[in-house]
């Protein structure tokens, strides 16, 4: 579901990689050697300041590649000599190693050597990159080629991304805006207007005109071109808002089948993507709530003996953990971070970040006090700033309580990326969450990551008490772990859905922990059911293309949730 939803980033260009530059010769076009911001130091060709040609480098951990190079990338023939003196000689795709038919080849060494694909030239590569022209390389693979504004982009440019894909248009303050092109790798030219970022295709309004412009628009069957042009419906009507069956047509190239009332997405309905993917079911008020099911009579009578059953069972439970359910506390660390400098921007993950503190101070997230949840938002998510509120928190727990962290914004292979991530420094080891979870005296830790390797919620006011009293006690019976909850497999990307206007992880997650993902229907949502529920959701939503995974040692039944 990514149409190309990229807020370029704020561009700190000086002070972030003062330690990446061009120590000696010619690193524009021609023979020199250049500091990357980890230290590592390449020797070799430059073609429009990137390295590119034939080389040397020598990286930080005692490793050293010598061969072809493009792109800033080993590309090509070489060989890499590891720390541990044992060498590979191949063939090289992108910093990669592959055979032949371009398959990656797995290399055995004595010592096992982790890359996360950071240590690569970046930064400011030729020109003026803070007000004129100039050439902008970034970490994850990404550049930009083209006019600058105060250190923004602002003006006209290319943008290259990792996959290959390239954009040529019109950007403004960081975005891709006004008319520009998109040329995918695989062919496919997408020309239009862009708006922040977004695509917004052509026009949808016919012959000039918006409103009305066939029909019965008020109260029968008509056609209604929004006022921005960016889309067309085509259907019922009641009271001038579109009510019935409809079809609405997104100058994007998305179209929506079904369903409508109110002006919104409401009954069953069909959610056709530009990228082929379909997504069927339930919609509510525009928001998808699933795949459709239709359980028979008997099947739905069942599930209300049963619901009924566990309500009972619940009603007469042993109250012999009141003791320690009093004495329990869930502790929380929410981040979430959009505005990054040296990675491509994310649209929603500060909002989905306010979702889940939002969530955690409601009774079905436990209520949290001010004292036991603590949220970073962009500026204040800086590398050492987390580790120390973590520690922080973490370290007020209990030998009962629940540690939480939640994070949504980039990752790497083995890290998150805080908004201090200069290129290569300051990445947020799982190692250093890690260690901070086993050092809390908490018996239960979750870690809940909306990373791209890449309905608002309020606290509810009233009576909560019977929820409250639901969440510990359960909580309380859950065996002593850790869960990692991660929103996709290493080699995926976390999708963001202007359609749901925020991550699609963040968004089934969130719904999953307010009830959804009660498939006991006991009324309490366990982690196993919480996973369960946004691994099935969010591989429907997105076509398959991106799978939800849960690490670690930790009790199927622990508590994450309840219903009031």
């Amino acid at each position: 579901m990514n149409k190309w939803i990229l807020a370029l980033c704020n561009i700190l260009f000086f002070a972030s990689f003062a330690g990446a530059q061009c120590i000696s010769g010619d690193c524009l076009n021609g023979k020199g050697t250049y500091k990357y911001p980890s230290g590592a130091k390449y020797t070799g060709e430059f073609s429009n300041g990137e390295i590119h040609g034939v080389g040397v480098c020598y990286y930080t951990d005692g490793s050293k590649y010598a061969g072809q190079w493009e792109h800033r990338y080993p590309h090509g023939k070489g060989t890499k000599t590891f720390p541990d003196g044992n060498k590979w000689t191949g063939n090289w795709l992108k910093g990669q190693p592959v055979d032949v038919n371009g398959q990656l080849v797995e290399i055995v060494q004595q010592e096992e050597v982790v890359d996360d694909g950071t240590d690569v030239q970046s930064g400011c590569l030729s020109g003026d990159c803070q007000s004129g022209q100039g050439v902008f390389a970034y970490a994850d693979g990404s550049k930009y080629d083209g006019q600058f504004k105060e250190g923004r982009l602002d003006g006209w440019g290319t943008w290259i991304f990792p996959n290959g894909d390239k954009y040529i248009g019109s950007f403004r303050d960081n975005f891709m805006h006004g008319r520009g092109t998109l040329y995918a790798d695989n062919g496919v030219k997408t020309s239009g207007d862009w708006v922040e970022g977004e695509y917004m295709g052509d026009s949808r309004s016919e012959l000039g005109r918006v409103g009305c412009v066939k029909g019965d628009c008020d109260n029968g069957q008509g056609t209604y071109v929004y006022q921005d042009a960016a889309a067309k419906y085509v259907g019922s009507f009641r009271n001038k808002l579109a009510h019935g069956k409809g079809i609405c047509y997104y100058a994007n190239g998305d179209r929506y089948e079904g369903d409508w009332s109110v002006g919104s997405f409401n009954g069953v309905g069909t959610l056709f993507l530009k990228d082929g993917t379909r997504v069927y079911g339930k919609w509510v008020d525009g928001t998808y709530m699933g795949p459709l099911e239709e359980p028979s009579e008997a099947l739905a009578e069942a599930a209300a003996e049963e619901e009924e059953t566990q309500e009972e069972s619940t009603a007469t439970a042993s109250t012999d953990l009141d003791a320690d359910v009093r004495d329990m506390k869930v502790w929380a660390v929410v981040v979430g971070i959009s505005s990054y400098g040296h990675m491509p921007a994310l649209r929603y993950t500060d909002d989905d970040a306010y979702r889940m503190y939002a969530f955690l101070k409601s009774p079905e997230g436990g209520a949290l006090s001010d004292d036991q949840i603590r949220i970073l938002i962009d500026e204040d998510a800086t590398r050492q700033r987390i580790l120390d509120v973590m520690s922080e928190v973490f370290g007020q727990a209990g030998p009962n309580d629940l540690v939480m962290l939640y994070f949504s914004g980039h990752g790497l292979k083995g890290s998150f990326v805080p908004i201090d991530f200069d290129g290569y420094n300051n990445k947020l080891a799982h190692e250093d969450i890690n260690e901070i979870l086993n050092q809390s005296p908490a018996k239960y830790k979750l870690c809940i990551a909306d990373a791209c390797h890449s309905g608002s919620l309020f606290a509810m006011k009233g009576t909560y008490e019977g929820a409250l009293n639901k969440y510990y006690k359960t909580l309380a019976q859950a065996e002593a772990g850790t869960a990692l909850i991660m929103s996709s497999k290493s080699d995926e990307t976390s999708l963001e859905s202007s359609g749901l206007r925020q991550g699609v992880f963040s968004h089934f997650l969130i719904r999953g922990l307010k009830g959804e993902a009660d498939t006991s229907r006991d009324r309490i949502v366990s982690v196993q059911e919480l996973f369960d529920y946004i691994h099935e959701n969010v591989r429907a939503y997105t076509g398959m293309r991106q799978s939800p995974v849960i690490k670690g040692d930790y009790d199927p039944t622990m508590t994450v949730g309840v219903l009031r």
